[in-house]
């Protein structure tokens, strides 16, 4: 592979000036221009061949003509076939040269035994030069050196002949032609060879990008193990000092002389209260993150909203009053995330310190095919900076660490990134005798027939 400074190519040659860069760019290109080498040759020789019913129309001599070309067809491709040998493929540019040198000089004898220049064979030599520039994919100098063999036996065969004016005037036209083509082949191979060194980039780069894919997918792994362990050994000690702090709490409660406030109760009570907002950290900290692992597997189902929203209600505390209205359909999202969704919206409003609580939730599917869920709470109003930190990702750890409270606020997190996964938005508008929550399904794809949603909406009324 070629080293970082060795690019330079030899303007001379066309050819990198590291040995090394210029094995691996011919191991790069060695396929494809070996395939070229060989269609372009055989399509030249062929076209070659087919002029021999010009010959009964323009030579002088067409039987002398049409054994020039049956021979010369019958030696290049005696030529082409050494390239069914291992150690001739490796050197096809070579053979391939000798090939073109060969229909090349075949056309110079038919030009030299002709006893004029009158006729316009050279135009032959025109058409293979570009025939052979396009097609081939020859090395410069080989196409360099078949060119010049070639111009020299035409000279040789032109010259000779009594109008030197037509010789001059045909060597002048195929010799301009001839150096328009090496002049393309001289950019060709320039080009082909820095598109080898954008190839080698992209594929180092690509490289890079993978170990560096490697290097996230371990350490999702290990974040994940290491979750699972910290709930593997932290959740037992805590049920084992939320239990024995209860059992201590009722042994005090229970005691002649202990009064209500005593200090030993209410210690007891603040460690069964710490350990169990602990306990809670641990367990919403591991949801969240399992949701990356959700986001991983990729695993996409139908799943119906309004179904979703059944069971929404039915996880929240009883002296909650919930009504539903409209209906939304099913969506082609991630079920897992889904479930995650609505389980942590109703943890949120389990968790609301109010006495009286009362949700409308309404479900619409909007112009846009997109499916809507509005839902309007009485609770204390909710300061749009509050939830905006409260749905922030745990990837922004700028003031977590001097977050106020017991516990660190990851229902709302969690809403958020579970709608993330399913293709949604989450938005908020603070009322002021509530809240308003905005989720918004963006990948809609399997809305509910009209009359499905009627039916719906009637059961609901009923």
């Amino acid at each position: 592979m070629p080293k970082q400074g060795l690019e330079k190519i030899n303007w001379l040659t066309a050819q990198f000036a590291s040995d090394e860069s210029e094995a691996a760019f011919q191991a790069f290109v060695f396929r494809r221009n070996l395939k070229n080498n060989v269609w372009g040759t055989l399509v030249g020789l062929a076209l070659f061949t087919l002029y021999v019913f010009s010959d009964f129309i323009d030579a002088a001599n067409p039987g002398e003509m049409v054994a020039i070309r049956l021979t010369t067809f019958v030696l290049a491709l005696s030529v082409m076939s050494l390239l069914f040998f291992k150690r001739f493929v490796e050197h096809h540019d070579l053979v391939t040269a000798a090939a073109i040198i060969l229909i090349g000089s075949a056309m110079n004898l038919i030009i030299w035994r002709q006893p004029l220049l009158e006729n316009t064979y050279y135009i032959g030599l025109i058409q293979g030069f570009i025939l052979f520039g396009l097609l081939l994919r020859l090395s410069f100098v080989s196409m360099t050196v078949a060119t010049v063999v070639i111009l020299a036996g035409f000279a040789l065969a032109t010259f000779t002949k009594p109008d030197i004016t037509a010789a001059t005037l045909q060597f002048a036209n195929l010799s301009g032609v001839a150096i328009i083509c090496v002049v393309g082949v001289y950019l060709l191979q320039g080009y082909q060879r820095s598109d080898f060194l954008k190839a080698l980039t992209i594929e180092n780069q690509n490289q890079q990008l993978s170990v560096l894919l490697d290097d996230v997918r371990r350490d999702h792994e290990r974040k994940l193990a290491a979750m699972n362990m910290l709930v593997h050994f932290v959740k037992t000690p805590l049920h084992q000092i939320s239990g024995f702090s209860e059992i201590l709490m009722s042994r005090l409660a229970g005691e002649e002389k202990a009064a209500p406030d005593d200090d030993r109760v209410e210690s007891a009570r603040y460690i069964k209260d710490a350990t169990t907002n602990l306990s809670n950290s641990v367990n919403r900290l591991l949801t969240y993150h399992r949701l990356d692992e959700i986001e991983r597997q990729n695993e996409f189902d139908t799943v119906s909203i309004d179904e979703q929203l059944c069971d929404f209600s039915d996880m929240l505390n009883g002296d909650i009053s919930i009504k539903i209205e409209g209906a939304a359909g099913a969506i082609n999202t991630i079920p897992v995330a889904m479930k995650t969704l609505f389980e942590s919206l109703a943890t949120f409003y389990n968790e609301k310190p109010r006495q009286a609580l009362s949700i409308e939730v309404v479900l619409s599917v909007e112009s846009n095919a997109a499916a809507c869920i509005v839902v309007r709470d009485n609770c204390e109003a909710l300061a749009q900076e509050k939830f905006l930190e409260d749905t922030k990702p745990l990837t922004k750890i700028d003031n977590y660490l001097t977050s106020a409270g017991s516990e660190m606020p990851m229902v709302l997190r969690t809403v958020a990134r579970a709608v993330e996964l399913v293709g949604g938005s989450f938005d908020h508008e603070p009322l002021a005798d509530g809240n308003i929550f905005k989720i918004r399904f963006s990948n809609n794809r399997l809305a509910t027939s009209g009359q499905a949603l009627s039916q719906l909406q009637a059961e609901r009324a009923g």
